[in-house]
């Protein structure tokens, strides 16, 4: 079994007998790994002089409705969604992790550097249609455009549009460009009312209003957007290679970098249509569409929550191979990443980070984990992996 999830099925079992959960089945798997080495009663002796009160607690609250309930009200609309058996099992995947990492502390110390990454923050850069740059962040608030027709202005983690209604059909001719560098995050709200959530690295090109025919806008990198309702006039959102996602009024999710083949867009409510040439699928909520190089768009049931919970300060990994966390990482805290052999790219690991928490901590716990070693030189992480 790989030793990672080795360690973690050993932090779960004895976390299940400490709450009188264990099976018989389940005993017996813990009464064979402490027979295994006198190192392991080690182990276990000295967990058993700690107290877990909070840790169980927050387990038994994971695994209730109560605890479910809590997260939808803070970022769910509950009668819209569900956030089904996903949810409940990353939680507990998450708080296993936190439990191995007391647990493996006394096995082995992390040797992640103590250097600090510091996390991300509200920032990007406006490109008017003249060519003027503008810096925005939440030290300069300001009215950048402001005319009885429009008003453009930065409220420091959101440049908003308001259009009045005898704004001139001219305007939807200029465009601006919102680009949001790595270590940035900034959210927009368009002409029409639409609400567009930015993730880092990444620029969205617009019209300062739209046409009277459709609402149409160009994408690289993600965004989360909740499109205004307007059927008479269709939203476009414009990827790469061609790629176009349609809407009417909806909630969804569109990744498209550079760096990465695949365009994948995740529909929390409503209903899109994702096409390439005259290759084309109908999303329903809970539906993920991914377009690849020459090959049709593939269409799967996902739950949301594991490719939004950015937008809400949060990046939930279930089952994702090192590479791909710390590429999504990499962007957020604006660092370069360096494996020092292939095989650490390709180990599998399940937790959490706040966004707003320094890096550190993820990285120990990866490390505890099993196997992942981390070095950071300046802005440069390194990365290797042992058996």
């Amino acid at each position: 079994m790989d030793p990672i999830i080795k360690k973690q099925r050993i932090a779960s079992l004895i976390l299940k007998e400490k709450i009188d959960e264990l099976s018989k089945s389940e005993k017996e798997e813990l009464t064979s790994w402490l027979q295994a080495s006198p190192k392991n009663k080690k182990i276990y002796a000295r967990l058993q002089e700690k107290s877990f009160s909070e840790d169980i607690a927050r387990y038994q609250q994971i695994s209730t409705t109560r605890g479910l309930d809590n997260y939808r009200r803070r970022y769910v609309q509950t009668n819209k969604r569900l956030l089904g058996k996903w949810y409940w099992a990353a939680a507990v995947a998450v708080f296993i992790i936190g439990i191995a990492t007391l647990f493996f502390y006394q096995e082995e110390h992390p040797t992640v550097a103590k250097t600090t990454i510091s996390p991300g923050s509200s920032k990007a850069m406006l490109i008017l249609n003249n060519g003027e740059i503008i810096s925005l962040s939440e030290k300069n608030k300001t009215e950048i455009v402001a005319t009885e027709e429009l008003s453009i202005r930065n409220e420091g983690s959101r440049l908003r549009y308001t259009a009045s209604e005898n704004t001139k059909n001219e305007q939807a001719n200029n465009y601006n460009e919102l680009i949001v560098p790595k270590g940035g995050e900034f959210t927009l709200t368009l002409s029409d009312g639409t609400k567009v959530w930015l993730n880092s690295q990444s620029k969205i090109r617009y019209p300062v209003i739209f046409n009277d025919i459709t609402r149409e806008v160009y994408l690289e990198g993600e965004a989360y957007f909740e499109v205004a309702k307007d059927p008479q006039h269709p939203f476009h959102v414009n990827a790469r290679n061609g790629v176009n996602i349609e809407v009417l009024g909806t909630s969804f999710n569109v990744r498209s970098y550079t760096d990465e083949n695949a365009i994948e867009t995740v529909l929390e409510e409503g209903s899109v249509r994702m096409s390439q040439g005259k290759d084309a699928v109908i999303l329903s909520p809970g539906n993920k569409a991914v377009y690849l190089p020459n090959e049709p768009i593939q269409l799967t049931t996902v739950n949301t929550e594991l490719y939004t919970a950015w937008r809400h300060g949060q990046y939930i990994f279930m089952e994702e191979s090192v590479e791909n966390i710390l590429k999504q990482l990499s962007r957020w805290y604006d660092i370069e990443v360096f494996y020092s052999n292939e095989a650490a790219k390709s180990v599998v690991f399940s937790g959490d980070v706040r966004k707003y928490d320094d890096i550190n901590t993820l990285l120990e716990a990866m490390e505890i984990a099993g196997g992942i070693h981390f070095r950071i030189n300046g802005k440069t992480l390194i990365v290797s992996y042992s058996e």
